[in-house]
């Protein structure tokens, strides 16, 4: 499925999030960021006994500060005595020659009929957003011919703002509902907080607010479509309570086009101690969900679902992250849980219908993975009708294999990868089980794969050929990878 949303840390369970912080472009991935940034960027304190003395350190915290610059020097400088300079070896030159090379892999994301992808390079300091069709990103990369959707550059000079992307959040009213407007969030000048301004992909320009087009200044918003004419929207208008302490949003609004945000009225509201309040509406393989959450903590939330047409409290324990696999719940553990008379480990990924759920049937919950002495989950990715896990064991990936099927997950098996890694997206989660698949390892450059899940599954992954591949940039024929074993003493 989706880069899963929860909250309050990005999660990439391959199910939908609850709240700001897997779901691109909405109140997710630029929430994550700034989440941690608002807990750890905040002035810090220490106790001793039962004072509160200042941070001894917090003058640190002044990066560009002459006392600061001044004392990096001096730490620097002990450095350079002991190991000498790196830009004298033979190592730094190539290393830098790798990290220099304009050998890229351009990864897509479809919406619609095209696929979409942000460049940059020498050329496109700022970026260029762009698309093609799946014929033409099969090409070799120097002959995709690829459609300009927005010049980020030409955008900063024509404004006179230094835009940096952060992300597209398109319209999602279902399957058969067009993906022609999104929301696009650009930072003025790389900081947390964001203009959000609507762009329709079918003309490639933005919609004017003369128009009734949707616009949020720079604030560190989050919004999500309710409909095509409606947005959830938490951003400060100015009004008493807007913001939390944290300085993200506390409260949401329903903003009708054409209104005046300051007039939207309030349909949900934190805490101003809470981290992030916020509200999403999504559709996932057929179901719409409607959710609200407070993020309490950075590591601890609250949720409410709309469930038969009315709010209802998710009863879990607030460290959990709460997601969605189309009519199901699905529940990332932080720590150990019992319930109905089950106990639960810590980094569990559990399943429950959402309707067993909310009637009290909390013993129909699926284990779909549980953690060993060995093995922890590391990420998952979600199709139409599969959810693959992707588990280290013993630091190495494998690939557990889930499939939803009439209302039941059906264990497909397994498959280990060596001692190679890979990264897993769906292509387009609500309508098809393919995958693009990115293997890299010691000896072998990211490799980029398109292929179904069934083949994945099947074992073909290695008779297959790459779609796109980086340079090799050593010869690793005569390298051969293991692993050992070492006892603690």
């Amino acid at each position: 499925c989706r880069p899963a949303r929860c909250i309050p840390a990005t999660n990439s369970l391959g199910s939908r999030l609850s709240g700001p912080a897997g779901r691109p472009g909405s109140w997710p991935r630029p929430f994550a960021a700034a989440t941690f940034a608002a807990v750890v960027g905040a002035k810090r304190r220490f106790a001793v006994g039962s004072m509160a003395k200042e941070d001894p350190h917090l003058w640190l915290e002044e990066v560009s500060g002459e006392k600061c610059l001044h004392w990096a020097k001096e730490k620097n400088d002990v450095t350079l005595k002991k190991f000498g300079q790196p830009e004298e070896t033979k190592m730094y030159a190539k290393i830098l020659e790798i990290l220099e090379s304009k050998d890229k892999i351009a990864y897509v994301k479809k919406m619609g009929d095209f696929y979409y992808n942000f460049w940059q390079d020498a050329d496109h300091v700022k970026g260029i957003w762009r698309r093609c069709t799946l014929e033409e990103y099969k090409k070799a990369p120097l002959e995709v011919n690829w459609e300009l959707v927005l010049d980020l550059d030409a955008l900063s000079k024509a404004e006179g703002q230094s835009w940096v992307w952060h992300s597209p959040k398109f319209i999602d009213l279902g399957p058969d509902e067009p993906k022609d407007i999104c929301l696009l969030h650009l930072s003025p000048g790389g900081s947390d907080a964001e203009v959000i301004r609507e762009f329709n992909v079918e003309k490639k320009d933005f919609v004017p607010e003369e128009s009734g087009g949707f616009t949020i200044e720079e604030c560190k918003s989050g919004v999500s479509f309710k409909s095509r004419d409606v947005l959830l929207v938490g951003t400060n208008t100015g009004a008493d309570g807007d913001m939390t302490d944290s300085g993200y949003p506390c409260q949401v609004r329903e903003w009708t086009r054409g209104q005046a945000l300051k007039d939207a009225p309030i349909t949900f509201h934190g805490k101003t101690t809470d981290v992030v309040s916020y509200s999403d509406r999504y559709f996932d393989r057929g179901v719409f969900h409607e959710s609200r959450g407070r993020a309490i903590t950075f590591y601890t939330s609250q949720y409410t679902w709309l469930h038969e047409g009315q709010w209802k409290t998710v009863d879990v324990p607030e460290d959990m992250n709460v997601s969605t696999f189309g009519d199901r719940f699905q529940f990332q553990l932080r720590s150990a849980w019992e319930v109905a008379g089950r106990s639960f480990a810590q980094g569990s990924l559990l399943s429950i219908s959402i309707d067993s759920f909310f009637n009290g049937d909390l013993g129909k919950m699926d284990v779909l993975f549980a953690p060993t002495a060995s093995e922890s989950l590391e990420d998952s990715c979600g199709t139409r009708n599969f959810l693959v896990l992707s588990i280290l064991e013993d630091v190495k990936t494998k690939l557990m294999f889930w499939e939803y099927k009439e209302g039941s997950w059906i264990n497909r098996g397994e498959l280990g990868l060596g001692m190679e890694s890979c990264s897993l997206a769906a292509v387009e989660e609500e309508h098809s089980d393919e995958l693009w698949v990115t293997v890299f390892g010691y000896t072998r450059p990211s490799s980029l794969f398109l292929m179904t899940v069934e083949d994945l599954c099947a074992g073909k992954l290695p008779s297959m050929q790459p779609l796109k591949t980086l340079p090799s940039f050593f010869k690793s024929d005569d390298i051969e990878v293991q692993q050992y074993f070492a006892t603690s003493l």
